[in-house]
Protein backbone atom coordinates (compact mmCIF):
# COMPACT_ATOMS: atom_id res chain seq x y z
CA UNK A 1 0.00 0.00 0.00
CA UNK A 2 1.73 3.77 -1.18
CA UNK A 3 3.21 4.91 -3.70
CA UNK A 4 5.83 3.04 -5.70
CA UNK A 5 8.54 4.32 -7.85
CA UNK A 6 9.57 2.86 -10.88
CA UNK A 7 12.11 3.85 -14.00
CA UNK A 8 14.04 2.33 -16.78
CA UNK A 9 17.46 1.10 -16.75
CA UNK A 10 19.08 4.59 -18.34
CA UNK A 11 19.03 5.93 -14.56
CA UNK A 12 22.30 3.88 -14.31
CA UNK A 13 21.67 4.17 -10.70
CA UNK A 14 24.28 2.80 -7.56
CA UNK A 15 24.63 -1.19 -7.47
CA UNK A 16 22.17 -2.35 -4.82
CA UNK A 17 20.17 0.75 -4.72
CA UNK A 18 16.97 -0.48 -6.37
CA UNK A 19 16.83 -3.79 -4.69
CA UNK A 20 18.00 -2.01 -1.18
CA UNK A 21 14.47 0.68 -1.64
CA UNK A 22 12.30 -1.89 -3.41
CA UNK A 23 12.66 -0.18 -6.53
CA UNK A 24 11.40 -1.16 -9.54
CA UNK A 25 13.79 -0.80 -12.50
CA UNK A 26 12.32 -1.63 -16.09
CA UNK A 27 15.28 -2.42 -18.53
CA UNK A 28 15.89 -1.41 -22.19
CA UNK A 29 16.83 -3.52 -24.68
CA UNK A 30 20.39 -4.30 -26.34
CA UNK A 31 20.53 -6.29 -29.96
CA UNK A 32 23.62 -7.56 -30.60
CA UNK A 33 23.95 -9.89 -34.17
CA UNK A 34 19.81 -9.48 -34.47
CA UNK A 35 19.49 -10.98 -30.69
CA UNK A 36 17.83 -8.73 -28.34
CA UNK A 37 19.14 -9.10 -24.58
CA UNK A 38 17.51 -6.78 -21.15
CA UNK A 39 20.64 -5.13 -20.27
CA UNK A 40 22.15 -5.81 -16.64
CA UNK A 41 19.61 -8.77 -17.00
CA UNK A 42 20.54 -10.64 -19.60
CA UNK A 43 23.85 -8.59 -21.03
CA UNK A 44 26.21 -7.32 -18.78
CA UNK A 45 27.74 -3.68 -19.78
CA UNK A 46 31.43 -5.22 -20.25
CA UNK A 47 30.27 -8.27 -22.33
CA UNK A 48 28.05 -5.94 -24.95
CA UNK A 49 30.91 -3.80 -25.45
CA UNK A 50 33.42 -6.30 -25.97
CA UNK A 51 31.09 -7.37 -28.67
CA UNK A 52 30.62 -4.13 -29.94
CA UNK A 53 34.33 -3.49 -30.42
CA UNK A 54 35.03 -6.66 -32.46
CA UNK A 55 31.95 -5.50 -34.79
CA UNK A 56 28.90 -7.30 -33.54
CA UNK A 57 25.81 -5.45 -35.23
CA UNK A 58 24.07 -4.14 -32.38
CA UNK A 59 21.21 -1.47 -31.92
CA UNK A 60 18.96 -0.93 -29.20
CA UNK A 61 14.97 -0.53 -28.81
CA UNK A 62 13.02 0.98 -25.20
CA UNK A 63 10.63 -2.14 -23.67
CA UNK A 64 7.57 -2.95 -24.66
CA UNK A 65 4.12 -2.01 -23.03
CA UNK A 66 4.11 -5.67 -21.47
CA UNK A 67 6.93 -5.39 -19.32
CA UNK A 68 5.36 -1.81 -17.73
CA UNK A 69 2.17 -4.09 -17.69
CA UNK A 70 3.33 -6.76 -15.59
CA UNK A 71 5.21 -4.11 -13.17
CA UNK A 72 2.44 -1.79 -12.68
CA UNK A 73 -0.32 -4.91 -11.82
CA UNK A 74 2.22 -6.51 -9.71
CA UNK A 75 2.58 -3.08 -7.86
CA UNK A 76 -1.33 -1.63 -7.79
CA UNK A 77 -2.31 -4.90 -6.22
CA UNK A 78 -4.03 -2.79 -3.47
CA UNK A 79 -6.63 -0.04 -4.28
CA UNK A 80 -4.73 2.47 -2.28
CA UNK A 81 -1.29 1.82 -4.48
CA UNK A 82 -0.16 4.40 -6.41
CA UNK A 83 2.51 4.36 -9.05
CA UNK A 84 4.86 6.94 -10.03
CA UNK A 85 6.83 5.96 -13.43
CA UNK A 86 10.03 8.46 -14.09
CA UNK A 87 11.98 7.69 -17.47
CA UNK A 88 14.68 9.20 -19.82
CA UNK A 89 13.57 11.68 -22.10
CA UNK A 90 10.90 11.06 -24.41
CA UNK A 91 12.75 13.33 -27.01
CA UNK A 92 14.92 10.16 -27.39
CA UNK A 93 13.51 7.42 -26.65
CA UNK A 94 9.92 5.34 -26.65
CA UNK A 95 10.36 3.97 -23.42
CA UNK A 96 8.23 6.56 -21.77
CA UNK A 97 5.53 6.11 -24.52
CA UNK A 98 5.31 2.40 -23.78
CA UNK A 99 5.15 3.58 -20.35
CA UNK A 100 1.48 5.60 -21.46
CA UNK A 101 0.09 2.54 -23.30
CA UNK A 102 0.53 0.60 -20.42
CA UNK A 103 -0.46 2.75 -17.91
CA UNK A 104 -3.81 2.70 -20.28
CA UNK A 105 -4.07 -0.70 -19.89
CA UNK A 106 -4.11 -1.14 -16.20
CA UNK A 107 -5.28 1.89 -14.42
CA UNK A 108 -4.22 5.52 -15.64
CA UNK A 109 -6.01 6.69 -12.43
CA UNK A 110 -3.26 5.82 -10.38
CA UNK A 111 -0.24 5.23 -12.85
CA UNK A 112 1.44 9.08 -13.05
CA UNK A 113 4.13 9.16 -15.74
CA UNK A 114 7.00 11.64 -15.46
CA UNK A 115 9.41 12.57 -18.27
CA UNK A 116 12.71 13.50 -16.44
CA UNK A 117 13.89 14.84 -19.79
CA UNK A 118 17.36 13.84 -19.45
CA UNK A 119 19.17 10.09 -18.84
CA UNK A 120 22.34 8.35 -16.83
CA UNK A 121 22.23 9.86 -13.15
CA UNK A 122 20.26 13.12 -14.33
CA UNK A 123 17.28 10.79 -14.27
CA UNK A 124 19.13 8.48 -11.35
CA UNK A 125 19.19 11.46 -8.78
CA UNK A 126 15.60 12.59 -9.42
CA UNK A 127 14.39 8.74 -8.73
CA UNK A 128 16.76 8.10 -5.47
CA UNK A 129 15.17 11.92 -4.43
CA UNK A 130 11.68 10.29 -5.32
CA UNK A 131 12.49 7.34 -3.29
CA UNK A 132 13.49 9.84 -0.41
CA UNK A 133 10.34 11.85 0.07
CA UNK A 134 7.85 8.74 -0.50
CA UNK A 135 10.20 6.95 2.55
CA UNK A 136 9.52 10.56 4.21
CA UNK A 137 6.03 10.56 3.48
CA UNK A 138 5.29 13.19 0.78
CA UNK A 139 2.71 12.54 -1.84
CA UNK A 140 2.58 12.28 -5.70
CA UNK A 141 1.96 15.67 -6.48
CA UNK A 142 4.83 17.10 -4.07
CA UNK A 143 7.32 14.60 -5.66
CA UNK A 144 6.30 15.82 -8.91
CA UNK A 145 6.99 19.57 -7.80
CA UNK A 146 10.34 18.82 -6.52
CA UNK A 147 11.08 16.66 -10.07
CA UNK A 148 9.78 19.84 -11.99
CA UNK A 149 12.38 21.84 -9.57
CA UNK A 150 15.56 19.34 -10.88
CA UNK A 151 14.91 19.72 -14.36
CA UNK A 152 16.43 23.13 -14.52
CA UNK A 153 19.21 22.51 -12.15
CA UNK A 154 20.42 19.40 -13.90
CA UNK A 155 23.56 19.65 -16.00
CA UNK A 156 24.81 16.83 -18.12
CA UNK A 157 28.45 17.35 -20.24
CA UNK A 158 29.95 14.52 -21.64
CA UNK A 159 33.49 13.83 -23.99
CA UNK A 160 33.41 11.43 -26.18
CA UNK A 161 36.14 9.84 -27.98
CA UNK A 162 34.41 10.06 -31.68
CA UNK A 163 31.24 11.35 -32.78
CA UNK A 164 30.66 8.08 -35.29
CA UNK A 165 28.47 5.85 -32.38
CA UNK A 166 26.54 9.39 -32.00
CA UNK A 167 25.69 10.13 -35.68
CA UNK A 168 25.87 5.83 -36.25
CA UNK A 169 23.08 5.79 -34.03
CA UNK A 170 20.88 8.92 -35.00
CA UNK A 171 20.51 10.23 -31.67
CA UNK A 172 22.66 13.11 -32.04
CA UNK A 173 19.44 15.43 -31.63
CA UNK A 174 19.95 18.86 -31.97
CA UNK A 175 23.96 18.48 -32.47
CA UNK A 176 23.11 16.77 -36.19
CA UNK A 177 23.30 19.75 -38.21
CA UNK A 178 26.92 20.32 -36.80
CA UNK A 179 28.35 16.85 -36.95
CA UNK A 180 30.20 17.32 -40.42
CA UNK A 181 32.54 19.91 -38.70
CA UNK A 182 33.03 18.72 -35.62
CA UNK A 183 34.28 14.94 -36.72
CA UNK A 184 37.74 16.32 -36.00
CA UNK A 185 37.39 18.07 -32.67
CA UNK A 186 36.66 17.11 -29.26
CA UNK A 187 33.12 18.73 -28.12
CA UNK A 188 31.53 18.78 -25.62
CA UNK A 189 28.04 17.80 -25.18
CA UNK A 190 24.99 18.30 -23.12
CA UNK A 191 21.23 17.79 -23.36
CA UNK A 192 19.10 19.96 -23.63
CA UNK A 193 15.60 20.28 -24.02
CA UNK A 194 15.51 16.81 -23.57
CA UNK A 195 17.90 16.20 -26.60
CA UNK A 196 21.61 16.32 -27.05
CA UNK A 197 23.31 19.55 -28.32
CA UNK A 198 26.76 20.64 -28.36
CA UNK A 199 28.17 22.72 -25.09
CA UNK A 200 31.34 23.72 -26.67
CA UNK A 201 33.75 22.54 -29.36
CA UNK A 202 37.34 22.95 -28.18
CA UNK A 203 40.01 21.38 -30.40
CA UNK A 204 41.73 18.79 -28.35
CA UNK A 205 41.03 16.55 -25.76
CA UNK A 206 42.95 17.91 -23.41
CA UNK A 207 41.59 21.77 -24.01
CA UNK A 208 38.42 19.83 -23.89
CA UNK A 209 38.83 18.28 -19.74
CA UNK A 210 40.49 21.64 -18.74
CA UNK A 211 37.28 23.14 -19.95
CA UNK A 212 34.63 19.86 -18.13
CA UNK A 213 36.95 21.41 -15.03
CA UNK A 214 36.41 24.61 -15.12
CA UNK A 215 32.67 23.91 -15.15
CA UNK A 216 32.88 21.49 -12.78
CA UNK A 217 34.86 24.65 -10.50
CA UNK A 218 31.79 26.89 -11.74
CA UNK A 219 29.73 24.21 -10.48
CA UNK A 220 31.04 23.86 -6.70
CA UNK A 221 30.98 27.59 -6.45
CA UNK A 222 27.15 27.60 -7.04
CA UNK A 223 26.83 25.31 -4.76
CA UNK A 224 26.55 20.99 -5.76
CA UNK A 225 23.66 19.08 -4.36
CA UNK A 226 24.11 16.15 -6.39
CA UNK A 227 27.02 14.62 -8.67
CA UNK A 228 28.10 11.51 -10.70
CA UNK A 229 31.30 10.95 -12.73
CA UNK A 230 29.57 8.11 -15.96
CA UNK A 231 32.35 5.36 -17.65
CA UNK A 232 32.06 3.14 -20.49
CA UNK A 233 34.79 1.26 -21.06
CA UNK A 234 36.94 3.46 -19.08
CA UNK A 235 37.20 3.13 -16.09
CA UNK A 236 40.33 3.92 -14.69
CA UNK A 237 40.34 7.23 -16.41
CA UNK A 238 36.98 8.59 -14.85
CA UNK A 239 37.60 7.30 -11.65
CA UNK A 240 41.14 9.00 -11.83
CA UNK A 241 38.71 12.08 -12.13
CA UNK A 242 36.09 11.36 -9.61
CA UNK A 243 38.87 10.79 -7.25
CA UNK A 244 40.85 14.18 -8.52
CA UNK A 245 37.43 15.72 -7.39
CA UNK A 246 37.17 14.37 -4.43
CA UNK A 247 41.06 15.56 -3.47
CA UNK A 248 39.94 18.89 -4.61
CA UNK A 249 36.34 19.31 -2.77
CA UNK A 250 35.75 16.62 -0.58
CA UNK A 251 32.29 16.78 -1.78
CA UNK A 252 30.73 13.01 -2.01
CA UNK A 253 30.35 11.77 -5.50
CA UNK A 254 28.76 8.56 -7.59
CA UNK A 255 30.65 6.80 -10.61
CA UNK A 256 28.58 4.77 -12.36
CA UNK A 257 28.89 2.89 -15.88
CA UNK A 258 26.51 3.83 -18.97
CA UNK A 259 24.76 0.38 -19.72
CA UNK A 260 24.62 -0.16 -23.41
CA UNK A 261 21.23 1.29 -23.59
CA UNK A 262 22.82 4.44 -23.80
CA UNK A 263 26.81 3.64 -24.00
CA UNK A 264 26.59 2.32 -27.00
CA UNK A 265 25.62 5.41 -29.12
CA UNK A 266 28.70 7.36 -27.20
CA UNK A 267 31.34 5.27 -27.92
CA UNK A 268 34.00 3.34 -25.20
CA UNK A 269 36.03 6.58 -24.44
CA UNK A 270 33.40 8.43 -23.33
CA UNK A 271 33.55 10.59 -20.06
CA UNK A 272 30.64 12.19 -18.51
CA UNK A 273 30.07 14.39 -15.63
CA UNK A 274 26.25 15.13 -13.94
CA UNK A 275 25.67 17.94 -11.36
CA UNK A 276 22.36 18.67 -9.84
CA UNK A 277 23.11 22.49 -8.68
CA UNK A 278 21.79 23.06 -4.59
CA UNK A 279 18.21 25.00 -4.78
CA UNK A 280 18.45 28.23 -4.38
Amino acid sequence: MGIHIVTDSTSYLPSGFAEGHDLSVVPVKVSVDEVFFREFVEISPDVFYAKQKAGAKYSTTQPGPEDFIAVYSRLLASPDDQVLSIHLSSRVSGTLNSAYIAAGQTDPRRVHLYDSRTSGLGLGFMVMQAVKMVSDGAGIDDIITMLDGMQPRTHIYFLVGTMKYLIKSGRIGKAAGVAASILQIKPILTVKDGMIDVYDRPRTMRAALDRIWALIDQAVVRGIEHIGFHYVSNRAEVEAMQMEFTRRTGIPSLLSQLGPGVGCHMGPETVAVVIVDKAV
